[in-house]
């Protein structure tokens, strides 16, 4: 874990057009799904990521993301990209 606490959690934000978040989930290089969140607010710590896999701490490396989100206007958008885990 970190010293100093910063960036500890990897989570969704999401602007005031976010309704929800129906589908978050991060995925190591080999496809395993480490960590999945349905249906919640954007901008909560709560639903992310704390770079662990059933309590255990996960190597630094690239990681995958993907992320279904669901606008007020009733449109739908997925995004997925990469993050890098550093401990």
């Amino acid at each position: 874990d970190d010293e100093d606490g910063s960036n500890t959690i990897f989570y969704i934000f999401g602007s005031e057009d976010v309704l929800s978040i129906e589908k978050f989930m991060v995925f190591d290089r080999w496809g395993n799904q480490l960590f999945r969140a349905d249906n919640f607010a954007p901008n909560d710590p709560q639903y992310g990521w704390d770079g662990k896999f059933q309590t255990k701490s996960m190597n630094p490396g690239v990681y995958v993301y993907y992320a279904k989100v669901i606008f007020k206007d009733g449109t739908e958008q997925i995004f997925k990209g990469d993050v890098s885990l550093i401990r």
